[in-house]
């Protein structure tokens, strides 16, 4: 109970002004928190803690070998669709056809020979030398040849054509497909190999090499220079004299002159709740927290640093 009326009062003394236009205040950073695209093994982290970096450098990667391996996965099933339709585009490869040549020579000898064997037959049969049951035996033998040759033109003419429409349609489709599919993977791989879109110090880094990065969790902080702010609390007699861009002055053990900002956050709750009925003490503990940012954001004030604001008189009475 003692601490926690301590750190009250030391709350409300660092609220309190001095005059009505220098207040306490101490800065404030909020941080970026990166964290990979989908969990997995941290095998690659190219930051360490308190490091200065840019916009695009990298800071981690995520299962770079199995990303790797779906990459040459998903390319080598793109080049495997364009092989398929290059071959549906022509026709039959060259030993294909010469064996269908063959095929078709052989039957050209055999129908020769059939249709030799079935006119001789056919004369004969009228004399009686050939048996009605051989001249149709003949017959048959001369119609299956021709039969046979007619199958293997149409085989050999239809190896000289490419595949059908809807073949080579489907052949396309596919090709599409893993096109979609490799920019998938790519995109993926790419967001595993994690590169900072914000410059700033690294304030920590949460995994080691080798550690399993649960989905979600971040494994770097960067604190950008933007994002440092001064937060001070203001009574609310004053706070109608406070507007948005006002000038400030903020002083601070070490600093050699007073450094520039402006009001960048006023705000509209208060941080004392006073008793129901309100009474002119309950009021006067009524403060509002306002935030301004630096006009040079490359102003060196860490986290939490105390500083003095002071507010132009010049300024509160608008003039």
């Amino acid at each position: 109970m003692r601490k926690f009326i301590f750190s009250a009062l030391l709350l409300l003394s660092a609220c309190a002004p001095s005059s009505d236009n220098e207040f306490n205040g101490y800065v404030e950073g909020e941080y970026v928190y990166i964290s990979p695209y989908t969990s997995g093994i941290l095998d690659e982290i190219f930051v360490s803690k308190g490091q200065k970096i840019d916009i695009g450098d990298d800071l981690f990667a995520i299962d770079n070998e199995i990303w790797s391996a779906n990459l040459v996965q998903a390319q080598n099933e793109l080049d495997k669709a364009y092989a398929n339709l290059a071959n549906l585009s022509k026709g039959k490869r060259k030993q294909e056809l010469e064996v269908i040549i063959k095929q078709k020579a052989q039957a050209d000898a055999l129908l020769e020979n059939a249709e030799k064997e079935y006119k001789r037959a056919k004369n004969l049969v009228k004399t009686n030398i050939v048996s009605k049951s051989d001249y149709d035996k003949k017959t048959a033998d001369y119609q299956s040849a021709k039969e046979k040759v007619a199958e293997l033109e149409a085989s050999l003419e239809s190896a000289k054509l490419s595949a059908r429409e809807d073949e080579l349609k489907a052949a396309q489709n596919d090709i599409e497909i893993a096109k979609q599919n490799l920019i998938k993977i790519k995109k993926q791989a790419e967001n595993n190999l994690v590169k900072s879109k914000v410059g700033g110090q690294v304030e920590d880094v949460y995994f080691r090499l080798g550690e399993f990065v649960p989905n979600g969790n971040p494994v770097v902080a960067i604190l950008p220079p933007e994002n440092v702010k001064i937060r001070f609390f203001v009574p609310q007699k004053i706070l109608p004299k406070i507007k948005l861009n006002m000038p400030l002055s903020i002083n601070c053990d070490g600093c050699r002159m007073p450094l520039e900002a402006k009001v960048s956050f006023i705000s509209t709750q208060s941080e004392f709740t006073p008793p129901v009925i309100y009474s002119v003490e309950s009021r006067e503990k009524l403060v509002y927290m306002i935030e301004a940012v630096f006009a040079d954001k490359k102003q060196n004030l860490h986290p939490g640093q105390p500083v003095t604001i002071r507010i132009d008189r010049h300024d509160q009475m608008g003039h």
